[in-house]
């Protein structure tokens, strides 16, 4: 049982965070996006905070002020029962303003494994998400040693480990891989987000080398196929026309023979673009077989009679006229 405690000087805290700050603009990890692409991702991310309260809300926290955990039992709890408009509760709300003194008063009057800390705002991202997109990994050490579910999802289907990936949070990679076992980090590592991509294809879409390597020796899944049209990370590599990222993946063991649902290898999307290395290195590791997409014979002529479709319809009308064909 956590000692009893009052919440007066650690709300005090927090609204002086929120007063300060208002509205978040943090920077999105160490990626290389213009100033204008890094303010739309954090937005979509992490658009919350007690800057953005209503009236209603604001009585709320003038009564979370007052609060003392060593009142009756009832009303020990009522700062739990705190929803932002964005959906946040306080724990989200300590956690996007780094005020951890209140984050760890929290975790000491939970129990691990409380629903509490499982929360998800209105972007369905959980505390954890939070610690790993404000970049704090000590707090995601004890919200993970609290119990936390790393296997939520938020609005676009990424785990807390997805965001760590796309960010290139080295540290927060870390804190979760030490603390899950061989097995579930694999699993967290081979879940697809709804655009069916892994944490490795997000990597790898970024030019996230040290990442991709670090993934791999994960035990991410090289060759992993997206769903919408069977691409793996290799065929991805090609299309950003990353030499350098198509080469470690070679040399990490993707196979280059892995076939699209439209039967193209990473190879043939060389083809019309403009970086030869890449061309290079990819035929000289395909199989001979799969170079060319389509036999002589299967291509159409189009002087030859089975080109010709007979028009069967005659009953066509545009306007209220018929067609005549």
């Amino acid at each position: 049982m956590a000692d009893p405690i009052t919440f007066d000087s650690c709300i005090n805290s927090l609204d002086g965070h929120s007063k300060s700050k208002g509205k978040l603009d943090y920077p999105c990890g160490s990626l290389q996006l213009g100033s204008g692409q890094q303010t739309a991702l954090w937005e979509d991310r992490c658009d919350s905070g007690i800057g953005s309260m209503n009236e209603k809300d604001e009585e709320v926290l003038q009564e979370i002020r007052e609060l003392s955990l060593a009142d009756k039992a009832e009303a020990a709890q009522s700062w739990k029962d705190f929803v932002s408009e964005d959906g946040d509760t306080f724990l989200h709300l300590a956690i996007i303003h780094t005020a951890s003194d209140i984050v760890f008063q929290i975790l000491n009057n939970t129990q691990d494994g409380d629903q509490y800390l499982h929360h998800q705002n209105n972007l369905k991202q959980t505390p954890m998400h939070l610690a790993v997109i404000t970049q704090q990994p000590e707090m995601l050490y004890s919200l993970l040693w609290a119990a936390g579910d790393l296997g939520l999802r938020d609005i676009h289907g990424n785990s807390p480990l997805h965001i760590a990936c796309e960010m290139n949070l080295f540290s927060c990679v870390k804190t979760i891989s030490d603390f899950c076992t061989r097995h579930d980090i694999r699993n967290l590592l081979d879940s697809k987000n709804y655009n069916g991509l892994t944490c490795l294809h997000l990597a790898v879409k970024n030019r996230l080398h040290k990442m991709v390597k670090d993934l791999i020796q994960l035990g991410a899944d090289i060759n992993a196929q997206e769903p919408s049209s069977g691409r793996t990370a290799l065929h991805f590599a090609v299309e950003e026309q990353d030499a350098e990222m198509v080469s470690l993946l070679v040399r990490c063991g993707a196979d280059p023979n892995v076939l699209m649902y439209n039967g193209c290898t990473p190879y043939h999307l060389t083809l019309g673009r403009d970086n030869s290395r890449i061309q290079t290195e990819l035929i000289n590791v395909t199989d001979p077989s799969l170079r060319i997409m389509w036999e002589e014979e299967q291509v159409w002529d189009s002087e030859s009679s089975d080109w010709e479709v007979p028009f069967s319809y005659d009953d066509c009308a545009i306007g209220g006229f018929p067609l005549r064909c």
